[in-house]
């Protein structure tokens, strides 16, 4: 520094201090917020809340302290020794957490200096970092020196550096900086993909971003960006304990990657489980990118081998013996999924045979609900149509907790009984769902989606394509990703 400028400083004193102050708030299981502030008496002072133990080393008498401070170049900042200050976790769950540097208040008749005029350095672990301006890091009382994740059982040594960047101009004189630091932590509880599903659901029977009409989705119409598009709830369940969510429209934030296949959500269960369905295998950088075509569904089956009587329309004929279908998505099960069957609910499949007999032909619950008045339902009618492992909430006629999706969920989904290319569901393939169409004649008749995305009956002797269904149980956790095909959320 020039002999003039060093004149110019001793005459004008200007003055920063940076507290040794500091603030832990911790967010946990109780919610407590704790406290806790160093005085500069040299000693270790540790505070331990919850699963984290913040631990700040005051090794400097008066923390960080320039009270006649001048201007120095970069490298006579970096000189200093620095205030020290440590964060471990010693507990079992991540915990995010923030550093903050706060103001604290300035004596009568004293000026602020900007924060313009004052340059940092913050060093972790001994991992150089650029220097900054502190005005760079936001305003009080949001500047952020730091944030981040800690890992159970780690902790991280910091070192900030502060002082009086050389470019300072007059404006600094008769200022001073005075503040302290603050540590926010929050454990990072681990996510679920029911939580996570119905943080971003609104009521289906209201106006909202997607729906334009003021009595909410209108089900005689396919999804759109003016009929729904994102995360729904289904009203007539809004009260209940686990309210259901569903995804509907052109959505893309509903992949999920499971037992190491990639699937789509379609909604929640009245238990707080996860319905997903078939959506092939992850690409070679780990992405969900399937969209349509072949790579969405195991392969293609009739859904029975006869469709001249009326019991070919059950997933199990008479409920004695296996569909063609059942007998593809069991053995596909047996050879990919029984690995995982502890983390799957054994949730309730409807094969809804419900009927009306109209002149000589009879009509299936799906199809009028669906087809001719558009009221989807998750409700089954009958108990014998409940298919699940267990007898304890079904029939108990399964071998495993897989099957396919309903129309019902089809329609809330965003289908029709017209074309529709424009849902996460379309996939320009014809696939079989789990609910009867009709039986007129000879012919048997269940719904698919075609490969318009359109839904309509097919004749049960016919060739289509199988993506099997599942339920993930309430609680699974989320362990990483966002939900998008380049993120998919990955459960554990």
């Amino acid at each position: 520094m020039d002999t003039k400028k060093e004149n110019w400083l001793k005459k004008h004193k200007m003055g920063v201090f940076v507290g040794v102050s500091a603030v832990l708030m911790l967010v946990g299981l109780s919610y407590a917020w704790l406290q806790l502030t160093l005085r500069g008496t040299k000693e270790l002072t540790i505070l331990t809340a919850g699963s984290l133990e913040l631990e700040l080393d005051d090794t400097m008498a008066g923390g960080i302290s320039f009270l006649d401070a001048v201007p120095v170049s970069n490298e006579e900042g970096l000189s200093q020794e620095g205030y020290t200050f440590t964060l471990e976790n010693k507990g079992n769950v991540m915990s995010d957490y923030t550093i903050y540097l706060d103001d604290l208040d300035l004596a009568e008749g004293q000026n602020r200096m900007s924060d313009s005029f004052i340059k940092y350095q913050l060093v972790k672990n001994d991992n150089e970092v650029d220097l900054q301006l502190l005005d760079k890091t936001g305003t009080v009382p949001n500047r952020v020196l730091e944030s981040g994740t800690i890992a159970p059982k780690t902790k991280y040594t910091y070192v900030l550096k502060m002082w009086i960047d050389e470019n300072a101009t007059n404006e600094v004189m008769g200022t001073m900086f005075k503040g302290q630091l603050r540590i926010e932590a929050m454990q990072n509880v681990p996510k679920t993909l029911y939580t996570e599903i119905a943080k971003n659901a609104v009521l289906d029977n209201i106006q909202s971003e997607f729906v334009t009409a003021s009595t909410g989705i209108d089900f005689s119409n396919v999804s759109s960006d003016t009929n729904g598009r994102g995360v729904y709830t289904f009203s007539s369940t809004k009260d209940e304990k686990f309210p259901v969510h569903y995804y509907r429209g052109a959505v893309e934030n509903n992949n999920v990657k499971f037992a190491k296949l990639c699937w789509k959500i379609v909604r929640t269960t009245e238990t707080g489980g996860v319905k997903l369905i078939y959506n092939g295998s992850p690409d070679a950088n780990g992405q969900c990118t399937n969209i349509t075509g072949e790579a969405t569904q195991i392969g293609t089956s009739k859904f029975n081998e006869a469709n001249n009587a009326l019991e070919y329309v059950g997933y199990m004929v008479n409920n004695e013996s296996d569909s063609t279908i059942k007998g593809v998505i069991d053995t596909w099960y047996q050879s990919n999924m029984t690995a995982y069957t502890e983390k799957l609910e054994d949730a309730i499949w409807c094969n809804d045979r419900s009927s009306r007999v109209d002149g000589s032909t009879t009509y299936f619950g799906a199809y009028d609900r669906t087809i001719r008045s558009h009221s989807p339902s998750l409700s089954c009618v009958n108990d014998i149509d409940k298919f699940t492992v267990d007898s304890k909430n079904g029939n108990g006629l399964l071998t495993y907790p897989v099957a396919l999706l309903t129309i019902d969920e089809i329609r809330l989904a965003g289908g029709k009984n017209v074309d529709n290319l424009s849902y996460y569901l379309y996939t320009n393939q014809d696939w079989w769902t789990l609910s009867p169409s009709y039986f007129e004649g000879n012919y048997a008749s269940g719904l698919i989606v075609n490969s318009y995305g359109n839904m309509i009956g097919n004749i049960i002797g016919a060739q289509r394509s199988v993506r099997p269904t599942l339920v993930l149980k309430p609680g699974t956790k989320i362990t990483s990703g966002d939900g998008s095909m380049n993120s998919p959320f990955v459960v554990s």
